[in-house]
Order: C-alpha cells, then structure tokens, then sequence
C-alpha cells in the first residue's frame, strides 16, 4: 500500500460583504440590537436562515461552507460546530414554546413543575408544534394562539427546516440521493 500524504486545505472560505450586511439586516430585522458576535445560538440560526433566503433572492449561489464562513467573519465563537449550534437553537426554541404552554395551562415557570406537570407540558408542546405546522398530516386550527405563540411556532418552524435542509446538504454530499416523497 503506497503512502499518500494527506493534504489538509488551508484555505478558507471568504464571503464578499454583501453577505455580511444581509446577516446585520436580517438581524436587526429580527430587533437584535446586538452585534452578531454576540447572538444566542437561536438567533443566529435565525439570521442564517433569513440570509439563506436573501441570497438566493439576489440570485447568488450558496458555496459549500459559507455558513461557516459567515460566522467566523463576523467572529462567532460557535463557528466550529454549526450542527451543534442548529440543535441548541431548536432545543432552545422548543423550551421557550414548553413556557408558553406553562403558562397557559397555569402552571407557572417550567423549573417549578413536578415530574408529571411537566411531563404533561411536554406532550402538550409536542401536540401544539406538530398541530400547527401546516406541513402536519392533520393540522389544527392555530387560530385561536396568541401572537406570541403564533410567532414561536414560526421561529421554531423556520430552524427545523434549517436543521432539515442541512441534514439534505449532507446526505447529498456523501452522495445519497434521495426525494421527499421517499420519506412517507
């Protein structure tokens, strides 16, 4: 067996301004006022979401690594493990969507439930984002949620089919082919 040596790729990915401004938009689109450095992860993968729209808008291709790219030009710390950063931000979101639903059912604060109080709240939670996600096999009348559960469950929609489209990106790239309706 020949040895060949393995050549690791020093460089890096730059992405041209534009696509820094558009994170900064879609950011302060979103009423962070923070720098995007400084963005919890569920409001990063917001902005990369909002990003990935625009860009394509604009007609510009979406090279392979540009996420990663985007955080570390704009000097996030979560630059290394963006899968771990889409799964934190989703876990989050769903956790924020659990208050809700505390809330609703007069429970209070999640860290005070017993076991089978939050128990509850978790399947609750469960019912009410697979309910209303329109894409859902019987989806239920959301109308009656509140702005701010209406907005969660949008948040919380808008990060899963992040996490989705990256888990195809993947797949792709490690060359299984696969369509939608292969998933039913």
């Amino acid at each position: 067996m020949s040895e060949v040596p393995v050549v690791i790729p020093t460089e890096t990915l730059s992405l041209p301004s534009e696509w820094t401004e558009a994170a900064e938009q879609a950011a302060r689109n979103l009423g962070q006022g923070r720098p995007l450095a400084e963005l919890c992860p569920e409001h990063w993968q917001l902005v990369v979401a909002s990003v990935t729209d625009r860009m394509r808008m604009r007609g510009a291709s979406l090279p392979r690594g540009w996420r990663l790219a985007l955080a570390r030009q704009v000097g996030r710390d979560d630059a290394e493990d963006p899968a771990e950063a889409r799964v934190l931000a989703l876990h989050a979101k769903r956790e924020e969507i659990a208050a809700h639903v505390a809330r609703d059912l007069g429970l209070g604060d999640l860290a005070g439930l017993s076991r089978e109080e939050r128990a509850a709240v978790d399947r609750q939670t469960a019912e009410t984002i697979e309910g209303c996600d329109p894409a859902s096999s019987e989806p239920a009348d959301c109308s009656d949620a509140d702005r701010t559960m209406r907005r969660l469950l949008s948040e919380h929609r808008a990060l899963s089919e992040l996490r989705a489209d990256a888990d195809n990106t993947r797949l792709a790239e490690e060359g299984e082919v696969f369509a939608p309706e292969d998933d039913a």
